[in-house]
């Protein structure tokens, strides 16, 4: 029966591509993902392409997309990269290493840092300057806002922030001025700020120093550094994301070993015509199993697909309508 349903009508070819949107949509969906490089979908199909990013799994409970790298060699000032379609992936985290004009420098503008779903933002950072550690995260509105815009400040962070357990610097605790408006260079130009003392401030330049790499100090140099920016989107909002049930979906059977009809308990004909599947694995990875379009519903074959856990989205042209899980046996 399926073998023939799929000689005549085989939907499989018209599937597209549309991965998580950042790393707490993988973290949700698999929460025994590794740390490591995957592909998400910053806006959910819309222009920006589906980009590779790291995520960190594992930090306070996982799902952290790195937004922000870079691990700076001493006596050296290169340029900042702007990432405005692409993310920066992490490469060394020792101290010594230069990554200028690699894959592993660089940071998301703020059209990418608008696309990106976020609600808590992690600073990591150290220098071969001193021994102190920043490493704490905060769910700051207007430093959520600010990396998003380029547009307000950092100014109430320092009352608002948790620390992690290396985290030994000054800042942000000690912050005692703000930057504003710096548009792309929100998280590299004094996000945190103690006048004249303890900075973060990548690659900066004024009169009294010609060059800058700070990490909770001003030596007024340019030492060996490593900055790096995580963002993280609430496990609840991430679940909404994934789970927007417009559309109520039944699988059947579930789980299967040779195939199931996935039905549409609450959509119009005309709606049907203009909806289609995707289906990923636990980490993310569009699959791509034999699918067929009948009249209401789809008939899913396990194809070569391996027996586990995947997830069936249901979308239109506007994104994602409904989200089910299929289990293979």
């Amino acid at each position: 029966m399926l073998t023939s349903l799929c000689m005549s009508i085989c939907f499989s070819a018209e599937l597209y591509a549309q991965a998580p949107r950042n790393c707490s949509e993988i973290h949700y969906v698999n929460p025994s993902a590794p740390d490591g490089v995957y592909i998400i979908d910053p806006d959910g199909g819309g222009p920006l392409p589906s980009i590779k990013c790291n995520c960190d799994m594992t930090t306070d409970g996982g799902g952290w997309t790195l937004v922000l790298n870079y691990n700076h060699l001493v006596n050296t000032n290169p340029p900042l990269k702007v990432f405005t379609d692409s993310l920066p992936l992490q490469g060394q985290t020792g101290l010594g290493f230069d990554e200028s004009n690699t894959i592993y420098w660089g940071h998301a503008g703020v059209a990418l840092m608008t696309a990106i779903p976020f609600d808590e933002v992690r600073f990591y950072g150290y220098t071969v300057e001193n021994n102190r550690v920043i490493d704490f995260k905060t769910s700051h509105t207007g430093t959520i806002s600010y990396f998003k815009t380029g547009i307000g400040s950092t100014e109430g962070i320092s009352a608002n922030f948790t620390p992690f357990a290396d985290h030994t610097a000054f800042l942000p605790a000690a912050i005692n001025m703000s930057a504003t408006n710096m548009g792309d260079y929100a998280m590299t130009a004094y996000p945190l700020w103690t006048g004249s003392t303890y900075h973060w401030y990548l690659g900066g330049v004024d009169p009294l120093c010609t060059s800058r790499w700070e990490v909770d100090n001003y030596p007024c140099t340019t030492p060996s550094t490593f900055h790096q920016i995580w963002v993280r989107q609430n496990v609840a909002l991430g679940a909404n994301d994934l789970q927007q049930n417009r559309i109520d979906l039944r699988l059947t059977p579930n789980p299967f070993s040779s195939f199931a009809i996935l039905t549409l308990l609450n959509s119009k004909p005309d709606q049907f015509e203009r909806m289609h599947i995707n289906i990923y694995n636990l980490i993310g990875k569009e699959v791509f199993p034999v699918v067929v379009r009948d009249e209401g519903f789809f008939t899913i074959g396990k194809g070569s697909l391996a027996p586990g856990v995947y997830f069936c989205q249901l979308a239109d042209d506007a994104g994602i309508l409904s989200t089910i899980k299929m289990i293979i046996k």
